[in-house]
């Protein structure tokens, strides 16, 4: 089990501190809940894919054929290559 770092630690300290919260165990309990409400709300999810599906259909600029496209994520793959560690070997 992972154990919460330095930086997290210090933040829910803060939060307690300045009466954000009664205790730690407050803070992270509405942390866990929000996380839940939103991991759990398909209707939420949904209406974010549409979104992103509206916007793309009325984005004014030229569509792109798929030469274009391989292009762009040849260059893209390109750039994100790592140069150094365990997976440039």
């Amino acid at each position: 089990m992972r154990s919460f770092g330095q930086e997290t630690l210090k933040a829910v300290d803060d939060l307690v501190e300045i009466g954000g919260f009664a205790s730690a165990d407050e803070a992270v309990l509405a942390a866990i809940g929000a996380w839940h409400q939103a991991a759990d709300d398909p209707a939420q999810r949904l209406e974010a894919i549409r979104l992103r599906v509206r916007r793309s259909i009325d984005d004014p600029r030229a569509s792109l054929s798929i030469d274009e496209v391989d292009a762009a994520l040849d260059e893209m793959m390109a750039e994100a290559r790592p140069v150094s560690g365990r997976a440039a070997r």
